[in-house]
């Protein structure tokens, strides 16, 4: 606000009176949304705007829109798509990109890789195993330094061919040096040529291929790749005994199942939840279905993006693994003499989430300088009487809060002995009244110096309005 001149005398003894003519000014300035006023005695500034405020002078002072000034400034952070819920912002990569603060921070960070492909069926009765889920890792409160990041999103894995391979293992999902592991691939089955395969290793592993050259009792591939604590995934399901069928792929939350009885394939691992890309629940990392030996059902993926297997009802290809999810696939299933291909696993995701007020800050030591105000004669006292909150932290009146008064236009100035004196509207009262300033060099040049110090993120000191008088 401007800085305006009160007629009303700062007497020697009147130091309850100027008291509360300050405090009477912050609390117009703000009823009113006024800029700034210069009233004759005194000048009163409760940061409605910046206009008492000499930016050339001051450094690290940041007026917030609330109507205070401090040394805490809000980094900008790039990449992904940015959308916003409650007090966090969250960026979230579908595809592989770069995050980039000038500001060091703190984000939660989640990582899922892609999903595994499901294995393939060849021949009459063949089936093939679920894709493991993708690696699943939420990460909470990782430091994140001030500079650009390399985010990888995995992509799902391949499908397994009607040649003998299984399902593809699924791309890893990285945040720098954080990573989460592909999900294993589903295996391969058959009941002509070519051999009957186990389920592959990854985030979670892929079941276990069923028919009769090779196998039944193949195993699913193991989970926790990346042997991370806590685990990233479970298990992939064993193929069933004769006439049963294959293996599920193993979900971020449970292990894949093997077919127990005649006929029968193996629902996919179930995934797990996260609530962080929009405040509300969604799953993620869900293993593919294992298809069953010669049945018209389809079984189903796990909660996470798996996909469901293949049958004779369904067109007897597994559904690939949902995109951005990281769910494998379902397994295929052969029959009629045909030979059928897996399908593909679900693509990761990269979603990182921080509070923005507090997330990417930097915290700086503040000066804050007024304009200056015109005295009518070169005054020998000055009074201070301003407001504070502590936004982290307790400030040390006098050490890392301390305030100085010019007459000479900023270039000479005599620091304030401040005292607490109670509170107003919440904000806490600090006061120098006297103020000795008769040794600077003669001037009508009238300026305040506010100055935070020892500034971090435990200690965040706020100005809330400041009042210089003189006499």
């Amino acid at each position: 606000m401007a800085l305006t001149k009160v007629t009303s005398s700062m007497t020697e003894g009147g130091d309850d009176l100027q008291t509360d003519i300050a405090l009477l000014g912050f609390k117009v300035a703000a009823n009113g949304s006024l800029a700034a006023y210069g009233l004759s005695k005194q000048a009163i500034d409760a940061f409605e705007d910046t206009s008492g405020v000499d930016s050339g002078a001051s450094s690290s002072a940041v007026r917030n829109s609330s109507s205070y000034y401090s040394g805490i400034v809000s980094g900008t952070v790039t990449g992904g798509t940015i959308t916003t819920y409650g007090d966090y912002k969250v960026h979230t990569f579908t595809s592989s990109g770069t995050f980039t603060t000038d500001v060091a921070g703190t984000a939660d960070i989640l990582l899922v890789a892609g999903g595994g492909g499901s294995g393939g069926a060849h021949y009459d009765g063949g089936a093939g195993g679920g894709g493991g889920g993708g690696g699943f890792r939420p990460l909470s409160s990782q430091s994140v330094t001030a500079t650009s990041h390399t985010v990888t999103v995995g992509a799902g894995g391949i499908a397994g061919t009607t040649g003998g391979d299984n399902g593809g293992t699924g791309g890893n999902s990285s945040f720098g040096a954080l990573s989460a592991s592909g999900g294993g691939g589903g295996g391969y089955g058959t009941n002509g040529t070519g051999t009957t395969k186990a389920g592959g290793n990854g985030g979670s592993g892929g079941g276990g291929g069923y028919g009769t050259t090779g196998g039944p009792n193949l195993a699913g591939g193991s989970g926790n790749a990346g042997s991370y604590s806590p685990s990233e995934g479970n298990s992939g399901g064993a193929s069933g005994s004769t006439n049963t069928g294959a293996g599920s792929g193993g979900g971020a939350s449970a292990a894949g199942t093997t077919p127990s009885s005649a006929n029968t394939g193996a629902n996919g691992g179930a995934g797990s939840g996260n609530d962080w890309q929009t405040g509300s629940t969604q799953y993620y990392s869900g293993g593919g279905a294992g298809a069953g030996f010669n049945t018209g059902t389809a079984w189903s993926g796990g909660t996470g993006g798996g996909g469901g297997s293949g049958s004779n009802s369904n067109g007897y290809i597994g559904t690939a693994g949902t995109a951005n999810t990281g769910g494998g696939a379902g397994g295929s299933h052969g029959a009629g003499g045909s030979h059928r291909a897996g399908a593909v696993g679900g693509s990761g995701i990269v979603i990182v989430r921080y509070n923005a007020n507090t997330g990417f800050i930097s915290y700086s030591n503040m000066t804050l300088v007024s304009n200056a105000s015109t005295a009518d004669a070169a005054p020998d006292k000055a009074d201070i009487v301003m407001t504070y909150t502590n936004g982290a932290g307790t400030a040390t009146i006098n050490t890392d809060l301390k305030a100085y008064v010019s007459r000479d236009g900023g270039t000479t100035w005599t620091q304030a002995t401040l005292v607490a004196d109670g509170t107003s509207g919440g904000h806490s009262i600090l006061v120098a009244h006297n103020i000795d300033i008769s040794s600077q060099p003669s001037g009508t040049s009238m300026k305040y110096k506010i100055e935070t110090l020892n500034q971090s993120a435990s200690k965040e000191t706020r100005i809330q309005a400041v009042s210089l008088g003189w006499k």
